[in-house]
């Protein structure tokens, strides 16, 4: 689900809003004030992934040995 992170011009605060067409893109508001003058920015992408196995990286530290977590 695309997440979103916008700018104020108002409050110059920046938050997230989950969107799921460009209508939601067009009706955002500041969470902090309420003002409609609000800009998609550009966000950085974040991710793990394994060097092996089926690895797709949750970050967690729980399993042992396998690529399934048992053992």
């Amino acid at each position: 689900m695309p997440i979103y992170e916008f700018k104020c011009y108002d409050c110059e605060r920046v938050f997230e809003k989950l969107c799921f067409t460009k209508e939601d893109e067009r009706e955002v508001k500041c969470p902090y004030c309420g003002s409609k003058d609000v800009e998609k920015i550009i966000s950085a992408f974040s991710g793990i992934f394994g060097t092996s196995g089926l690895s797709f990286g949750s970050g967690s530290s729980c399993g042992g040995g396998s690529r399934f977590g048992i053992g």
